[in-house]
């Protein structure tokens, strides 16, 4: 295995289709479009988790149904299709397959065709190859109402017309090029979570095909209840953590325990602080880049304001979701290798604890590619969080190591796990030990905890390797009581890299945080900006479609501290803080996930040592 920038190793995130998928890419711009395939979207603007209203619709045989009928209590795969669209044609061999796969499992598929010109005996010579249902909609009725953008996007809605997926169904064929096979299933994927309970990998993308102009449906229902709107709105942003044997101090999984939340729930999402997203929205963008964006879009938003000035109405049961699977413990298949802390660490009643170290020897004698990462804690309820560092075999490095290399894995409430695409995994050589780096807050009652944390190993060399590196900076000294101080650190890029994700760590005193682009002309771009850091939520960004840093480039992070008596939760605001490893003291590390596309000069990237000042 390789030595990298920096010496490290990648913390997590990717993007799951421009990457995953691997889609093909134009080089060097021309002006000319090149091959185009499935791209991730935003699910929260896709209207994924909404209530499907039912609807009537057209069969071939001239009969009306309803929507409801047509599924029959079964998960419905709405596809979109035309008899004269070349992409369309494509798919009728995959959805014989799918359909003979699926169809007796308890999913029923059903075919839409919007166009007003194709023939009867085109839309029969395509009939004949789908034994499926197959709705005539020449007036748009059902499509527009699903809000279908092309003839080859597939819709996926549970039993409780929920809609859990939509977008492509594989990416084998798009603008400009066909595969042998699909890299990515994203229709059998989200088929077989739905009939688990759970969600989807990837909820929505982008479906190459006959463009329509069907814009994304997102009216409100003529009165919002708990069980046709808020049910929803709860299960897919809250019940992550608020659900029995979640982190979250409550549940929120029926109508009374959110009714008797409600003005709370009310408080913390006008303001912001829940669901915990930090990232600074972009204006003129209706799209989030970032794939794990947990904020709430405005229209949800409104219709938690709505319900509760309206008097928190119940509404019918029979518009309920259904209920959500949760796995027990791993959510990332059967590790390979489960590693645990060798002993159970104390955790007081109450007061503040000093961070935690530990050093683990999972007694790793071959090196590996390790493709998931999942971090269980056994008092789930005092874990702040968790950061996981590599310490390489012969080091004379300490247990605590300060944060400034090997970065490995990360864990917060409600975001234990990084699961990488296919062809994607980190290296980690034999000999390593792990350096787990626990923040432990007392809740009132005394307990224990020990965590473990598993892995699982690609028995092949990825196509692509991720690592971390780290824009940082020692000269790190804040005057007593200055309100905003600020750090400026620099990391040159050597070479042409990808970059994936961010995660920003500072302490109490932490403000805000700023990752920017200096390109090799002097000019600035910006990737991430956190204008209200909370040292509460250790997160990370990670951006749906990775960014492109040219080699000459240099990545500038900018930190912000507020060191006054302005700040609530700083110990001390007549000290001159340093860097230093408890929360007392001050960090300044923007970490950051990435990949080399042309490894050859990598050998040479040593001698950078840990970023840049």
């Amino acid at each position: 295995m390789r030595s990298t920038w920096l010496g490290a190793a990648l913390l997590g995130g990717v993007c799951l289709v421009a990457c995953g998928a691997k889609s093909l890419q134009a080089g060097p711009s021309t002006g000319v479009a090149g091959p185009q395939g499935p791209e991730a979207l935003d699910a929260r603007t896709q209207g994924i988790g909404r209530l499907v209203a039912d609807q009537k619709i057209t069969l071939q045989n001239k009969q009306t149904s309803m929507l409801s009928l047509v599924a029959s209590g079964k998960t419905l795969v709405i596809c979109l299709t035309s008899a004269t669209c070349p992409i369309s044609q494509k798919y009728s061999e995959t959805y014989r397959r799918l359909i003979k796969q699926w169809s007796g499992k308890g999913v029923q598929f059903l075919f839409v065709n919007p166009m007003e010109s194709e023939s009867a005996t085109e839309i029969k010579a395509q009939m004949a190859k789908l034994s499926a249902p197959y709705a005539l909609d020449p007036k748009h009725t059902l499509a527009q109402a699903i809000g279908a953008t092309t003839t080859t996007e597939v819709f996926v809605l549970d039993p409780k017309r929920t809609l859990v997926y939509r977008g492509a169904v594989d990416d084998q064929y798009g603008f400009g090029y066909t595969r042998p096979s699909p890299s990515r299933q994203f229709l059998e994927d989200a088929i077989s979570a739905t009939l688990q309970g759970q969600v989807p990998e990837v909820q929505a993308t982008s479906a190459p095909g006959c463009a329509l102009n069907f814009p994304v449906v997102q009216s409100e229902p003529p009165q919002i209840t708990y069980h046709n709107r808020i049910s929803r709105i709860v299960q897919s942003n809250c019940m992550t953590c608020h659900r029995t044997g979640g982190v979250g101090p409550f549940p929120l999984e029926n109508y009374g325990q959110v009714k008797d939340k409600a003005a709370m729930i009310k408080f913390v999402t006008e303001s912001k602080r829940m669901p915990p997203w930090f990232a600074a929205p972009e204006s003129g963008h209706a799209e989030s880049k970032w794939q794990n964006d947990r904020s709430l879009t405005e229209a949800d938003l409104g219709a938690l304001q709505t319900w509760v000035k309206s008097g928190m109405p119940e509404g019918n049961p029979a518009d309920a979701p259904a209920p959500r699977s949760w796995p027990k413990e791993w959510t990332i298949g059967t590790p390979s290798q489960v590693v645990s802390l060798p002993r159970a660490i104390p955790v007081k009643a109450d007061g503040v604890m000093e961070y935690v170290n530990v050093l683990v020897d999972p007694g790793l004698t071959e090196d590996k590619w390790v493709k998931a990462i999942q971090i269980i804690p056994t008092a789930k309820q005092v874990v702040h969080h968790v950061l996981v560092f590599i310490v390489p075999k012969g080091s004379n490095q300490s247990s605590d190591n300060g944060g400034l290399t090997g970065f490995f894995a990360g864990y917060v409430p409600g975001n234990d796990q990084q699961l990488y695409p296919t062809g994607m995994a980190k290296s980690l050589p034999a000999g390593s030990r792990f350096h787990f780096q626990i923040h432990y807050t007392p809740n009132g009652t005394a307990t224990q905890d020990q965590m473990k944390m598993g892995l699982v190993y690609d028995d092949k060399p990825p196509t692509t390797e991720i690592h971390t590196g780290a824009v940082t900076t020692l000269l790190l000294t804040i005057p007593p009581r200055a309100e905003n101080h600020k750090v400026v650190a620099r990391l040159p890029v050597p070479m042409d890299v990808m970059v994936y994700s961010f995660l920003p760590h500072m302490h109490v005193r932490g403000k805000a945080y700023r990752y920017e682009i200096e390109k090799p002309g002097g000019a600035r771009e910006l990737l991430l900006d956190i204008p209200r850091y909370d040292f509460n939520w250790q997160l990370e960004y990670k951006l749906r479609k990775p960014v492109t840093v040219e080699k000459g480039s240099r990545i500038i992070g900018t930190a912000w501290y507020d060191n006054s008596d302005k700040n609530p939760a700083n110990p001390d605001p007549n000290r001159r803080v340093g860097w230093g490893e408890q929360t007392s003291d001050e960090m300044m590390l923007g970490y950051l996930t990435y990949s080399i596309p042309d490894p050859k000069g990598e050998q040479r990237l040593n001698a950078l040592g840990r970023g840049g000042r």
